[in-house]
């Protein structure tokens, strides 16, 4: 059975991921996302939260090189390679508010308003816990590589 580039070279295809992500961020690198965590309130531009992705991939692909020498479940490689980079694009290709459209803190905000900041902030933090989780895979596949040697 032939085996996939993904299964083969997984560290190869989060290589190549990279400079997509990288143009991706700087073709929206006006853009920000309003993120508050309890009673703190954070504004983070999508080129930082790109840099921090992208450190995460290579990061991944880099212990995707180190244990190249091991097999694992292809399956999970495939699951793990392909979320990463899916999520990665989705939160930084679909997420953030537009430079024109900045919140004014002197004037109250309609009801539509806070309900559209809402939404945004809760799929922003979603698609964080989703990558966060998907990176869970990576653990159980040098698991399965540590064992099954």
């Amino acid at each position: 059975m032939r085996k996939s580039f993904i299964h083969t070279k997984p560290h190869v295809v989060l290589l190549l991921s990279c400079p997509i992500l990288a143009i991706v961020a700087w073709l929206r690198r006006s853009y920000a996302v309003d993120v508050q965590l309890y009673d703190t309130y954070y504004i983070l531009r999508i080129d930082l939260i790109a840099e921090f992705l992208i450190t995460i991939i290579l990061i991944t692909s880099l212990l995707y090189w180190l244990t190249r020498s091991r097999t694992g479940f292809p399956q999970l490689t495939a699951a793990h390679v392909l979320a990463t980079i899916g999520i990665a694009l989705y939160i930084i290709s679909a997420t953030g508010y537009p430079p024109n459209n900045v919140v004014d803190t002197w004037k109250p905000m309609s009801p539509q308003q806070y309900q559209d900041w809402e939404d945004l902030n809760a799929r922003f933090m979603m698609a964080v816990v989703t990558f966060a989780a998907f990176q869970i895979l990576l653990v159980a596949n040098l698991i399965v590589k540590w064992v099954k040697g």
